[in-house]
């Protein structure tokens, strides 16, 4: 009993010190937003996941950064005992230079603005998922224009989030016939006027392309649903 009431005391002390220390430290104890996309957003997921839980397909994450969406996914996964594999794919390294010149020489975007999210390591970002418990996932380091979405197979729900034109356009050229029949693709940053807002022209022109609907999820989602079957 002394020595919880000694630890209890201890923690209490160090959690008013993190509180007091100067600012750049007490960022460490306040609460923040981790997320990247936006509550409605999340909730959008969660929804297209458990509506498609029975049907095998992937849940895809395309562009991961820190990992916090792909923890939410992988956590209400098995919370819902959704035995679907989650395929992450980033090239953790950044933008490919390619991306990055379209941006500042087609859309007068400013390099330093959009040059971000390099040295990331996908072994440590595997095994710190592997370490949290977690065993239904696939991590792809490279780009995603150029993964063989045709030997990831079947998805059921993609959130398409890598910010810039060029990424965003091909990828979703190349992943929408691997989405089944019911499912979706949610494109993260369809919002003018930001840094990001490749992404919306890239989103544009793919609904534009396949005589699509723009459906706005949150101030900054916009999703792709592909028709369910008929039934027999």
């Amino acid at each position: 009993m002394i020595r919880a009431l000694k630890q209890a005391g201890e923690d209490f002390l160090s959690k008013r010190l993190a509180y007091y220390l100067p600012l750049s430290l007490r960022g460490l104890m306040l609460p923040y937003y981790r997320f990247g996309v936006e509550p409605a957003q999340l909730a959008c997921l969660l929804g297209l996941i458990d509506a498609n839980n029975s049907t095998g397909g992937a849940i895809c994450e395309v562009g991961v950064n820190r990992g916090y969406t792909s923890m939410f996914l992988l956590e209400h996964m098995r919370s819902t005992a959704n035995p679907n594999t989650v395929v992450l794919v980033d090239t953790f390294n950044g933008f490919t230079e390619d991306a990055i010149i379209h941006e500042v020489r087609h859309r007068g975007k400013n390099k330093s603005d959009i040059d971000r999210f390099k040295g990331a390591s996908p072994r440590l970002f595997s095994k710190h998922l592997r370490q949290l418990g977690y065993d239904n996932f696939k991590v792809i380091a490279g780009n995603c224009e150029e993964v063989d979405w045709a030997e990831v197979g079947p998805i059921a729900v993609a959130l398409v989030d890598v910010d810039l034109y060029l990424p965003t356009k091909r990828t979703l050229d190349r992943i929408w016939p691997q989405i089944i029949p019911g499912g979706a693709c949610m494109v993260d940053d369809c919002k003018r006027g930001t840094q990001w807002d490749g992404a919306l022209q890239a989103y544009a022109e793919f609904i534009a392309e396949h005589n699509m609907p723009f459906i706005q999820v949150g101030t900054k989602g916009g999703l792709l649903r592909k028709a369910a079957r008929p039934p027999a």
